[in-house]
């Protein structure tokens, strides 16, 4: 008998709605759901084939211990007394990672046990990578860390700013949203990136700076709307604090010494200026309603030495144009992974308690008191420094729930060779993957496809997630397997083993919600009835809210920071590594392919790595579009397939995350941090490209200099 689950996509921060269809257990197949209000119907190509990872033979079935040097099949018994009788040992001196693939409710216990079982706040989350420093920056400016409006002020805006980002490839349902806007309202689009997206081909101006220049390009567009009288003077006067001394800095250069910097045109500049401040109105705006613009933005904003300046300079100019608390405007940092936001909302940052509240007396006592027992008031280490401190005996041990870091870190030679150096690793995830392959203990998760829960997406929309199959093997939800240690631990710390014997995802949820401010009025029995709920919800009667700012700011008045253009990157091309290099995300494979790497209706589309290079610059070096090209940094190198375009900047070339054939940007990528986030520098490092030469074969013996090395 067939049956029909409704459910979450776990793959990006979109949301959408899936219909699982089952047989005798399996997954036969995957369908939209039309009444989901963030993806009203639609699915992307991941969404609807990118399912079957849920099946692959390559799942982790049962609990494995390494003795000798080698994997051994273990009880679960086994395996929580020897992981817990292990890590006992290291409190003080250790640190976990949650996943932001995970449900809320396995998020939240598992801040909860490194805070109560092991004594410490370092825990963190895949948003260090991402999108931690627009969360920096909005909680400087605004008070509040997540994005302030929703999808449908996409379509209801009559401007749409994309930077550093590609919803083509990364956020396909946004994307399509985002079109119906251009093609049927008449909306604007502006596009800045350095390498030419498919919406680009949309947009009313599109501006092509040099990498690591944003702050040139977004104090340029400020220079332009004040230069023209463009700001909104009642709602800077009336909601903002800072303004005088960031104009001051703003006004140090001209519309047209920004441009040089970026190497964007300036009439270009000021037209992308104007219609970010002032848009025309698009059609069907009632008459009463100010045209808005809604400003988004992606890791190529975040992902460099300097992003949280990168990100504070855009709120800056969404202050001074007054795009914010309106239908129709806002910014978005759009989230990468299907739960990125709700991890953090869960409390899996080493800098704030569950709904980001601060480590203040009143605060922490509300948690002592629920959860019976004392919890460390000190901020914890971040996910990048946890691994860099791994050298220092600051961390010896480590917890790893669904994240793989020997993929995801920068400069993974380096990563690699910390982590072999830890003591005691513990990964708990579906697969054999590269962390796990280091680990002393291997824990079975369940897939999204086999457990209760909740995810949060990127216009903060709680929606449910439900099991559609039995778990795989003797795999077990995240939340069980954490609860499961905790109790095994909690007499040896002195806390009471009935702080983790929940018998359901919703009491863990109640919980959560009981100790969130934001969350309180959200509950199972509600999202049932209701369909997902945007937070902030406060009381059960609350309906969830659509945009955020409507009236206040979390923080009183927002602020505006003075931010000055620096230095690109860390590291810039010079003769011996002439090219720079930026990454990011491909439309078939998801991050760095851990799972769509099992698919192979996706490897069938992207089976290598592909290497976007200029015309000019390809033909320095005699490359041609299709060659096995090798790319090299002062870290490492990768093998792909050369695509020559000029969608990508003379001088620059453009690699995904995704590892495919062994190869990985991430060989290549540099391990330097911005401050404070601690992100590290993806988006810019110096390289050079190269055609890959054939090896000799046998019959040919080894080549000559004639014939070329």
């Amino acid at each position: 008998m067939e049956r029909r689950v409704y459910s979450t996509c776990p793959f990006c921060g979109v949301g959408c709605g899936i219909v699982l269809h089952t047989r005798e257990g399996r997954i036969t197949w995957v369908d939209d759901d039309p009444a989901n209000p963030s993806s009203q119907g639609m699915l992307c190509v991941k969404g609807r084939f990118g399912i079957p990872f849920v099946q692959h033979p390559d799942r982790l079935t049962t609990p494995l211990i390494r003795k000798n040097g080698e994997f051994h099949a273990a009880s679960w018994d086994e395996a929580i007394d020897y992981v817990a009788e292990h890590l006992v040992a290291f409190r003080g001196a250790f640190g976990s990672f949650a996943s932001a693939k995970a449900t809320n409710e396995d998020a939240f216990v598992q801040q909860k046990f490194v805070r109560l079982i092991m004594g410490t706040n370092n825990i963190d989350h895949c948003t260090r990578l991402c999108h931690s420093p627009s969360v920096e920056a909005m909680l400087e400016q605004l008070g509040s860390g997540a994005t302030s409006n929703s999808y449908a002020d996409y379509e209801d805006a009559s401007c749409l700013v994309l930077v550093g980002c590609d919803p083509g490839a990364n956020h396909p349902v946004i994307a399509s949203r985002m079109r119906r806007a251009i093609d049927e309202r008449g909306t604007r689009l502006v596009v800045v990136n350095p390498r030419r997206i498919d919406l680009a081909e949309r947009a009313d101006v599109f501006l092509q700076p040099r990498p690591g220049t944003d702050v040139a390009v977004f104090n340029g567009m400020a220079r332009a709307i004040l230069d023209e009288g463009l700001e909104d003077r009642t709602f800077i006067a009336a909601r903002t604090e800072g303004f005088a001394e960031w104009r001051a800095v703003i006004e140090e250069r001209t519309v047209e010494e920004y441009a040089e910097i970026s190497g964007v045109d300036p009439a270009a500049l000021r037209t992308a200026a104007r219609l970010y401040a002032r848009p025309p109105a698009r059609r069907g705006l009632p008459p009463a309603e100010r045209p808005g613009s809604c400003l988004a933005w992606g890791m190529g904003i975040t992902q460099h030495a300097h992003g949280t300046d990168n990100a504070r300079s855009l709120i800056n100019l969404a202050l001074l144009a007054g795009q914010l608390g309106r239908p129709g405007c806002g910014i978005s940092p759009l989230r990468g992974q299907n739960n990125v936001q709700g991890c953090g909302d869960a409390g899996c940052i080493p800098d704030s308690l569950p709904g980001y509240q601060p480590y203040s007396d009143d605060v922490a006592a509300a948690f002592e008191e629920a959860w019976g027992a004392g919890i460390p008031r000190q901020p914890g280490i971040k996910a990048t420094d946890m691994v860099e401190r791994i050298a220092d005996g600051a961390i010896r041990a480590m917890y790893i729930v669904g994240e793989n870091p020997l993929l995801s870190e920068p400069n993974l030679s380096h990563a690699e060779e910390l982590f072999r150096r830890l003591e005691f690793l513990v990964v708990q995830d579906l697969f054999l993957h590269e962390t796990a392959q280091l680990a002393d203990v291997v824990l079975p998760a369940c897939s999204f496809a086999e457990k209760d829960g909740t995810f949060t997406n990127s216009e903060r929309r709680v929606q449910r997630v439900r099991p559609a199959i039995p778990p795989v093997g003797e795999s077990r939800p995240d939340w069980e397997i954490v609860c499961r240690l905790a109790r095994r631990m909690a007499p040896m710390v002195g806390v009471d083993q009935h702080q983790f014997a929940y018998t359901s995802a919703e009491e863990i949820f109640a919980e959560m919600a009981r100790l969130t401010p934001q969350l309180r009025g959200i509950t199972y029995a509600r999202l049932e009835r209701e369909g997902g709920i945007q937070w902030p919800c406060p009381s059960l009667d609350h309906p969830g809210t659509r945009y955020l700012y409507a009236e206040s700011f979390p923080r009183g008045k927002a602020k505006f920071l003075p931010v000055r253009q620096a230095e690109p990157a860390a590291e810039l091309p010079d003769a011996e590594f002439p090219l720079v290099l930026n990454t990011g995300r491909v439309l078939y494979h998801w991050h760095g392919g851990t799972i769509t790497r099992r698919v192979a209706a996706l490897v069938e589309q992207m089976s290598e790595v592909p290497v976007l290079v200029h015309p000019r610059d390809a033909g320095l070096v005699g490359i041609s579009d299709g060659d096995s090209v090798v790319v090299r940094s002062r870290r490492g190198k990768l093998t792909g397939q050369a695509v020559v375009t000029d969608a990508v900047r003379e001088g620059s070339i453009f690699v995904p995350f995704v590892k495919l054939q062994k190869s990985a940007a991430n060989f290549l990528t540099n391990n330097v941090y911005d401050e404070p986030s601690r992100i590290p520098e993806y988006k810019v490092c110096a390289v050079r490209i190269e055609r890959k030469r054939p090896r000799p074969s046998v019959i040919d013996g080894p080549p000559t200099p004639e014939r070329g090395t």
